[in-house]
């Protein structure tokens, strides 16, 4: 696996968003209450670290860490250091991607074929008229690549990063499609989002981890890292993983073997902090509150609800109802770390929560921690 080229941004944010501090008129329950509710969860379902946030689109209403870098090690969590956010990215692609369609460079419906003629010969009919909404919103049917085996099994394509996910593509469109979670309608897919990157590439002249600074990073003033956390920084958080034999969790050294697939980087290979986060759900908060920041308010919509029908994916968000409220969220995990966000498109709120570490029953755990983390806010 080739070392990860790393990006960062270190601008000051002179934008209308910047990084908010806490609100302390407004906020319910109090810090302290916030932070035992991190330290539990953290003791009780035995997670190295943790970040949390509660927002608004004008400020961060509670925003706290708890817990350690690595296990076995005394380094505390601060609130600048970086946890991987897993397919909770695919947000961020499909933000570059609308920031390219109001540039002019390609539209929703531009079809992957469009991009890559020379394909036309060797793709299956079942993609000829596949979309970039198609591949963004997970419709093109396109084989999932949910595993790290599935990327043995390719041929070695070569050249520039870029060059190889061109290649990759021109392999996917002669796979044989996937079929369609006939309960949710689509077929998740990261392999999908490798194709959005690679028509984005192509229409910009850029590479995708150019496109997300120039795009996201660096407008919204914010820092990114592609790759582990720790992979260039040691003093980093460390993901884990669950090791059933021994039923414990294991600290997973940031640059050994096991690396996010480059081909794969637009589906779930960034890493930022809670605060950073923060920023970019505040965007999207502006956005779905009919305000043109980075993008146009319109755009936020459309990312958010192009597909808005009982928890339909629109374009990096699951989007729906949940208990009555127009919700939009993502949960991404890549085995060592776990992000999960949720906005509250109706209530100008939004949350995020990050683990350090993944286990058997984290995604309940975490939705729990959510609901309870949010209740103050909807009472």
């Amino acid at each position: 696996m080739s070392p990860k080229r790393v990006l960062f941004v270190a601008f000051a944010a002179l934008t209308v968003l910047g990084h908010s501090q806490p609100d302390t008129s407004q906020r319910r329950p109090d810090a302290g209450a916030f932070a035992r509710s991190l330290r539990e969860f953290r003791e009780e379902h035995g997670v190295p670290g943790i970040a949390a946030v509660v927002l608004t689109s004008e400020s961060v209403l509670n925003i706290g860490v708890d817990g350690v870098r690595k296990l076995g090690c005394p380094d505390s969590i601060r609130l600048g250091d970086r946890f991987h956010l897993g397919s909770n990215a695919k947000a961020m692609t499909g933000f570059v991607a609308g920031s390219l369609v109001e540039k002019g460079l390609i539209n929703w419906n531009t079809r992957i074929l469009d991009v890559f003629p020379a394909f036309a010969k060797t793709a299956r009919a079942v993609y000829r008229d596949k979309t970039l909404k198609d591949l963004l919103s997970h419709r093109a049917r396109i084989v999932p690549f949910m595993s790290g085996t599935d990327f043995k099994r390719l041929p070695a394509f070569k050249g520039s990063l870029a060059e190889q996910r061109e290649a990759f593509t021109g392999w996917l469109l002669q796979q044989k499609p996937a079929d369609v979670d006939t309960t949710r309608g689509y077929q998740y897919s990261n392999a999908g989002y490798a194709i959005a990157s690679a028509m984005l590439e192509k229409v910009s002249a850029k590479p995708w981890e150019r496109l997300m600074v120039d795009e996201l990073f660096e407008p919204l003033g914010i820092n990114g890292e592609f790759g582990w956390p720790g992979y260039t920084d040691g003093n980093q958080p460390w993901g884990h993983c669950y090791d059933a034999d021994s039923q414990r969790i294991c600290p997973v050294d940031p640059r050994g073997e096991y690396q996010f697939p480059d081909l794969c980087e637009a589906a779930g290979d960034v890493s930022m902090s809670i605060r950073d986060y923060a920023v970019f759900l505040q965007a999207n908060l502006l956005g779905l509150n009919g305000r043109d920041t980075i993008l146009k308010a319109k755009t936020y919509q459309f990312l958010h609800t192009c597909n808005d029908t009982a928890m339909q994916y629109s374009i990096g968000w699951a989007s729906g109802e949940i208990g009555g409220h127009k919700v939009s969220r993502h949960n991404g995990s890549a085995g060592t770390f776990y992000c999960t966000a949720v906005v509250l498109r109706d209530k100008d709120l939004a949350l995020a929560i990050m683990t350090n570490a993944v286990r058997p029953g984290i995604d309940e755990a975490v939705a729990e921690l959510s609901a309870r983390l949010l209740r103050p806010y909807l009472e």
